[in-house]
């Protein structure tokens, strides 16, 4: 009947209450609708999580500024992702067996459940990918990709290493730089992802 019809059509549905990351002064590239992923190439998040990666911004030195890739994900969007991840996996790593390579995945993806009670997840606007961009506009490198699937993307992977090169130097400080300013907005990190942010907000 039409309670069933709406409890069904609530299961599906995102949080009501989103902030669009048009009106924050971000620099915004929706990679997953580049990709083909999302339908719209609108960036939100809660606007409690918003106006904390606001304060963030705030504490990063002079004129810089976040590169949002992702925030709230629907679920389609989330299996498109963990489609992609899965067939990226498997031609990277042939030698893996599968159930290796599908660990792999869910430690780069969360698993894509209809519904969501934890807080800090890209599912309830709570999470955000994002990067770093200097005062003069320029992407700045920090040693991986966005969604790379490699040991280098774990945000502490420089740190404790002898013998970096000076670009690895440069990354490790420039994700010591992204950790600061997030963490003192109370963001919480994903040590497998450098780029990616949760808030229990």
């Amino acid at each position: 009947g039409p309670g069933r019809r709406r409890r069904a059509q609530g299961l599906h549905a995102g949080p009501v209450n989103l902030a669009d990351l048009s009106s924050y002064g971000f620099i915004l590239e929706p990679r997953y609708w580049c990709f083909g992923w999302t339908r719209t190439p609108r960036l939100r998040l809660k606007p409690a999580v918003a106006a904390q990666l606001a304060e963030a911004r705030a504490a990063l030195p002079k004129g810089w500024n976040f590169k949002v890739w992702d925030g709230y994900r629907t679920y389609d969007t989330q299996v498109r992702m963990i489609e992609n991840f899965r067939r990226r996996l498997a031609c990277a790593n042939p030698h893996l067996t599968e159930a290796r390579r599908e660990a792999l995945v869910w430690r780069y993806a969360a698993k894509p459940k209809r519904r969501i009670t934890r807080p800090d997840s890209h599912r309830t606007g709570g999470a955000v990918d994002l990067t770093l961009v200097d005062a003069q506009g320029r992407e700045l490198d920090m040693g991986t990709d966005h969604d790379a699937l490699v040991p280098e993307a774990a945000l502490a992977y420089y740190e404790g290493r002898r013998r970096l090169t000076p670009r690895e130097r440069e990354a490790r400080d420039h994700r010591r730089i992204l950790a600061r300013a997030m963490a003192s907005a109370g963001f919480l990190r994903y040590p497998p992802e450098w780029w990616h942010w949760g808030s229990r907000t």
